[in-house]
């Protein structure tokens, strides 16, 4: 029996490192000064490389490269068989979940058996292991899939993310996508039945329809052919109700991607024409089809698919949420059976920032545009008119969005008012007084390793912090050298209890990061966490200059990835007293600086935004 492989793709995945890292880590066999080759290749496909796994592993522990402390838990889902397909091995692991002992412990008779208990009917499964060649060395990966795997979902998912599936290429929703799917199957399940109602899929990403099944009363799968063989398995291994057929009330989804734009319009119109009552529809397809406008006879078939005004609402999405496609936007329609409207909703959610997209109100406008509650407020949706639709105009015009209450004529006068109390502000100069020196033969210096190692400088690391634990009326900072997490603060009995490991900062702390752009600050403060990777630096008597040095000397002159090897001037006290008197005060000038260009943007944006509300009028200056 072969022993399991790696290739090097895998091997990179397995450690959690980029592919060339790999590579460097062959060219280089001296680990912490010591000689540990990595391992040789036992065999080669394809001009494909491949190493024995156990070897692999025993070299990661071994040397501690990588970023993956559970590699040896991992490394027998990336250990493929070569030469087995994707879907003879979805068929074995949904075969593992009808039975009750390890696959490699059972005869073919054992395994065409199991397949009969657990597909009776012959939809899914059991012509498939009838057919299926495979030696033990498949079984054996199967069975340590699921040793590694947290439930059979997950050993699915590492499958299809794995070697096997890569060979496929084929590519999924992102989670936003799937999110804001399962938003808008929801507003239209709430519609027909809070209780829930059976879903209808039809094309798609085979991950689609697991992904909004898995919130379902029940999911219909309709047809006998490959696919939805291969789904109704998928299914199984998730444990959800799949049946054949299904009575209203229901949601019926469709998928048209990857499809010709004629093929895709024949397949909505067919589903427009069996929309029942007490059915929703939802279509799920490229915004060139669905919301952008067509020409010729493509665009004469969909305003005759839309006259009879089952559209309810259409949205863009934003780009990027297909992975076989990431630079094309999607588009969706939500219809109904029961009811038409010639005032359909629109909205471009490719228009909103990712921080102002929340699936909670999506399906809440979603629910609105299903019932036809005119009087309720909309956050996306706007109303289009479908007469202009079926001239020619575009469905969902680029950057649609619902409109804003007006706000009152305070609220923008405050925002204007405070802004130009900063930028109304003259600002001090910075002047520094200086004058020539002697200077030294010899430019003394040491490196922040020295300063550590010599005692005289402190270095803590930062924290994982979760910004979500953040409070309102909190009173300890979160700090981070590049300033990402300004405005989290923690309640001071939450940071003791979700962290009461992390380091706190003192007055005159310097907090920095390395890596490719070296950044830090000066905390006068002091009582706060960092989040790494920020680290905490502390400098002691003796060190030769002062926080603010460090800092600057940090941001502006620091030339490597390694803190340990950036240099310090090495002063004597007066001069680094003086200096560091000067530094303070850059710092603090350049503080106002960046206060006046954050209130110059706020003053821009609501002038902008008061004179469009009319609530601000700018009075022209006189001219002389």
């Amino acid at each position: 029996m072969a022993e399991p492989t790696l290739t090097l793709r895998d091997i990179a995945a397995l450690a959690g490192v980029q592919r060339a890292v790999v590579s460097m880590w062959r060219r280089r066999p001296r680990v912490r000064g010591q000689h540990m080759p990595f391992p040789d290749a036992v065999s080669t496909t394809g001009a494909v490389e491949r190493f024995q796994r156990d070897d692999v592993v025993e070299w990661l522990s071994r040397t501690g490269r990588g970023n993956n402390a559970q590699q040896q838990l991992d490394a027998p889902a990336l250990s493929v068989p070569v030469g087995v397909s994707l879907e003879d091995l979805v068929t074995l692991l949904c075969l593992y979940a009808y039975g009750d002992t390890d696959l490699g412990d059972l005869t073919t008779a054992d395994r065409e058996s199991l397949a009969e208990r657990g597909d009776r009917s012959d939809r899914f499964l059991l012509t498939e292991v009838r057919q299926l060649r495979v030696d033990d060395e498949g079984l054996r990966f199967i069975d340590d899939l699921v040793e590694a795997s947290r439930g059979l979902p997950e050993a699915l998912a590492r499958l299809e993310g794995g070697p096997a599936g890569r060979a496929l290429g084929r590519r999924e929703f992102t989670v936003e996508a799937t999110a804001l799917l399962n938003a808008v199957i929801r507003a239209g399940t709430l519609y027909l039945d809070p209780d829930g109602v059976p879903i209808v899929l039809t094309g798609g990403p085979l991950g689609l329809p697991l992904a909004v099944g898995s919130d379902a009363r029940e999911l219909v799968v309709v047809g006998n052919g490959p696919a939805e063989r291969a789904l109704r398995r998928r299914v199984a291994i998730h444990g959800l109700d799949v049946s054949d057929d299904a009575v209203p009330p229901l949601v019926r989804v469709l998928s048209v991607l990857g499809q010709e734009l004629g093929a895709a319009l024949d397949k909505v119109d067919d589903l427009l024409l069996g929309l029942g009552k007490n059915e929703v529809g939802v279509v799920i397809g490229p915004a060139s089809a669905l919301c952008e406008p067509l020409r010729g006879d493509d665009e004469r078939f969909r305003a005759k698919m839309l006259r009879p005004g089952r559209l309810v609402a259409a949205v863009r999405l934003p780009r990027g949420m297909w992975r076989e496609a990431h630079r094309q936007a999607l588009g969706m329609w939500i219809c109904t059976g029961d009811r038409t409207t010639d005032r359909p909703m629109v909205a471009d959610l490719g228009a909103f920032p990712p921080t102002d997209m929340a699936v909670e109100d999506v399906s809440a406008d979603i629910s609105g545009a299903l019932s036809g509650d005119s009087r309720r407020a909309f956050r996306y949706l706007r109303v289009a008119d479908l007469p202009d639709i079926l001239t020619g105009s575009p469905i969902v015009p680029q950057g649609a969005r619902a409109p804003h209450l007006k706000a009152s004529s305070d609220d923008h006068l405050d925002r204007v008012q405070a802004a130009a109390l900063v930028t109304v502000e003259s600002q001090p100069p910075l002047d520094v007084l200086v004058t020539a020196a002697p200077g030294t033969m010899v430019l003394r210096q040491r490196s922040l390793g020295e300063l550590r190692d010599a005692g005289l400088m402190e270095v803590h690391r930062g924290s994982r912090i979760d910004s979500d634990a953040g409070v309102a009326d909190g009173s300890v900072l979160v700090l981070s050298a590049d300033g990402t997490m300004d405005g989290v603060v923690l309640d001071p009995f939450d940071a003791a209890r979700l962290y009461p490991r992390a380091s706190r900062t003192e007055p005159g702390d310097v907090v920095f990061v390395g890596g490719t752009s070296p950044c830090a600050r000066v905390d006068e403060r002091g009582g706060a966490l960092v989040a790494s990777p920020s680290r905490i630096l502390r400098l002691r008597s003796g060190a030769g200059v002062g926080p603010h040095t460090m800092a600057a000397i940090i941001n502006y002159q620091s030339s490597t990835r390694e803190w340990p090897t950036w240099s310090v001037p090495r002063l004597d006290s007066d001069a680094a007293e003086a200096l560091e008197a000067a530094l303070a005060d850059a710092s603090t000038y350049g503080a106002a600086l960046r206060d006046r260009q954050a209130a110059l943007h706020d003053l821009i944006t609501a002038l902008i935004d008061g004179v469009a509300a009319g609530a601000v009028s700018v009075v022209p200056r006189s001219r002389p």
